[in-house]
């Protein structure tokens, strides 16, 4: 292992944060043939920018010999932490830097009295899936990354969600994925991003903040799919994915049926505390 230091990366180091995030999962998507999960330069220092800028995420990057070799973030909007993006520069992989930033953010969880923090790992990254469960998580669920086909036409049960709207957002989030992600809701909504929900009758049936970066929940499988179809018309085709929990085989093949397509299979993983959600519900990336 080379020589590491560790830093909180600032804005000067984003162009090398993104440049490395980027060619980390071009190299190996592409080795596994599979579609990149950040497929442009572009979205990678937007996303890095993002990330490195906001005061609720926890950041490092390790250097070797004065070089920026890795970085790593952690969530820390809501009472659970969500771990990534990880990435390594391809030249340094194999050296044992993903476990040290794995161990940075781990830390600080423990810091501020972080109890539960979990992560998605790409199922064919047998390395990875070591990595972390020599670090203490657990496997929980098998998810499907879905390629979402728009509706053809709006729903009227769909709308805009607004600040006005996070208590039922949160209620509904806190009954189904047995966790508070008001936080992040909150955040997406002051960022300009799209928050969709279902309204039924007065009463919220579901949500979904839209792209790839987005979780949902939702009491029925008509509910989600009905979310998801109206997202895919709201964003574009390489943001317009979801994440499907394999053990929710009805709701999977709903989705298949419907014309979603599976891409490939990520893992959720857990550390700390764990309740299985109930209902219908959608992971981010993050969890």
């Amino acid at each position: 292992m080379p020589n590491l230091k560790l830093t909180r990366p600032t804005a000067l180091d984003v162009p090398e944060v993104a440049r490395i995030c980027f060619e980390a999962f071009a190299a190996f998507h592409d080795r596994h043939d599979f579609p990149r999960d950040v497929p442009s330069l572009e979205m990678a220092n937007h996303m890095a920018g993002m990330l490195v800028s906001r005061p609720d995420f926890h950041a490092v990057a390790a250097w070797a010999d004065g070089r920026l070799v890795g970085s790593n973030f952690l969530s820390c909007t809501d009472p659970v932490g969500g771990v990534g993006p990880i990435t390594v520069d391809p030249g340094f992989d194999g050296r044992g830097i993903g476990r040290v930033l794995m161990q940075d953010v781990i830390g600080h969880a423990g810091k501020i009295g972080m109890k539960q923090v979990r992560l998605m790992q790409d199922s064919f990254n047998t390395k990875s899936l070591s990595l972390y469960a020599s670090l203490g998580f657990n496997l929980r669920e098998a998810c499907g990354v879905m390629d979402a086909k728009p509706a053809p036409e709006p729903d009227p049960t769909i709308r805009p969600a607004t600040a006005a709207d996070l208590p039922a957002l949160d209620a509904l989030c806190q009954r189904l994925y047995k966790c508070s992600r008001k936080g992040e809701v909150a955040a997406a909504l002051a960022g300009g991003l799209l928050v969709l929900l279902r309204e039924k009758d007065g009463c919220v049936t579901g949500y979904r903040i839209a792209t790839f970066f987005g979780h949902g929940v939702a009491e029925t499988e008509a509910d989600a799919l009905t979310l998801v179809g109206e997202m895919a018309r709201c964003v574009p085709p390489e943001l317009a994915l979801f994440f499907c929990p394999l053990s929710l085989g009805d709701f999977y093949r709903s989705a298949l049926k419907a014309g979603h397509r599976l891409r490939k299979v990520m893992n959720y993983m857990t550390l700390g505390p764990y309740e299985c959600p109930s209902g219908i519900w959608m992971p981010s990336i993050a969890y």
